[in-house]
């Protein structure tokens, strides 16, 4: 019997004709997977990144609508009378939050004095969204209000928005400073060692509860949201402050003046938290108006900030409780420096995250 040798016969080298290109396009294919996965997520950390930013990117410079002809930085009154407000009532608002149960009692008696001074009628609105209360000061419908510090450039650069007050300390002195807290027990010690942890900010466009600390981990410890830990917002200091304290959060980053202000009221103990990185100070939130007042309302709302007494009033029991006892006025141009410089640097780190990779 010969051997089967025809057409049809059993040959190694045809086997390997057809495996080994099959072999090479499953490899090249899970190697193309691979980079699109690589590359799909390198994108989702720099677009995460530069969402977080953008906010501080977009405003930096007082908008060509307003005047500016003492370059303090701030919207100049109009130069037309006729554009000058003078509305029957004054609104006067807080800074935006979800939270004002409080305000009427914290805000009664300075309301009264200021209605007193102006000769007008004064409401207390609220606002849970700051861009609605941006939109209501630059459509003349808001008259006296107030911001967070890192708000409040984008205030006075789009909404014409002038700071006048801040709450104060018996010398005249006021600052905050960013904190990053964590639980006590917590094993984070430092700014490095928030890799691979979870970072909990109080919402965008906030200074200490979110761009200071975002800037300063990025810019000084090479840390990128989405690359190096996650987050998330917790949408108020508070929450994010009793989120450590009962440890549902791993990290947070806070405003000292809160934290010391619920350490005082009981809502937390000192011994709950514990800080792993402090900033240099900031401004607080401040108080202002509408640059397009009529002169005597401006007038009248600042000399009611300058001489208002908070003994005995809702002001006392409330931001008193953090030591300010008083207002005390502002110089925007000066005293908005320290965040103008960590917008500044968070809008050059948000340039290079947009910038095409190479």
């Amino acid at each position: 019997m010969s051997d089967a040798s025809g057409d049809g016969s059993f040959s190694f080298g045809r086997v390997l004709l057809l495996v080994v290109p099959l072999a090479l396009i499953g490899w090249a294919a899970r190697m193309y997977s691979g980079n699109l996965e690589n590359s799909a997520q390198a994108h989702l950390e720099r677009t995460m990144a530069s969402r977080l930013l953008a906010d501080v990117a977009a405003s930096e410079k007082l908008n060509a609508k307003y005047a500016d002809a003492d370059n303090n930085l701030v919207a100049d009154p109009p130069k037309d009378e006729k554009e000058l407000l003078d509305p029957e009532a004054i609104n006067f608002s807080y800074v935006a939050s979800s939270d004002t149960e409080d305000e009427a009692t914290t805000w009664k008696e300075f309301i009264a004095a200021l209605s007193e001074k102006l000769g007008k009628p004064v409401n207390l609105v609220t606002y849970a969204d700051v861009n609605e209360q941006m939109r209501a000061l630059q459509n003349g419908e808001l008259q006296v209000t107030a911001f967070a510090t890192g708000e409040t450039p984008e205030a006075v650069n789009e909404a014409g928005f002038v700071p006048a007050a801040c709450f104060a300390d018996a010398d005249g002195n006021f600052s905050y400073t960013m904190k990053i807290i964590v639980p006590a027990d917590s094993d984070i010690a430092k700014p490095e060692d928030l890799k691979g942890k979870r970072m909990t900010f109080v919402r965008p466009r906030s200074n200490s509860g979110c761009t200071a600390a975002l800037v300063m981990l990025m810019n000084e410890h090479d840390l990128q949201p989405e690359r190096d830990y996650s987050w998330g917002f917790s949408y108020g200091h508070e929450n994010s402050i009793k989120g450590i304290a009962e440890k549902k959060f791993a990290a947070a980053a806070v405003a000292s003046d809160i934290l010391a202000r619920m350490i005082a009221n009981g809502d937390i103990a000192e011994s709950d938290v514990k800080v792993v990185y402090e900033s240099k100070p900031y401004p607080p939130g401040v108080l202002g108006y509408a640059h397009n007042l009529k002169p005597e309302l401006r007038d009248g709302i600042v000399e009611t900030f300058t001489t208002f007494d908070w003994k005995g009033t809702g002001l006392e029991a409330g931001p008193g409780k953090s030591g300010s006892v008083k207002f005390a006025p502002v110089e925007y141009k000066k005293d908005w420096e320290p965040v103008r410089e960590i917008n500044k640097t968070g809008g050059e780190l948000f340039t290079k995250l947009a910038a095409p990779a190479a």
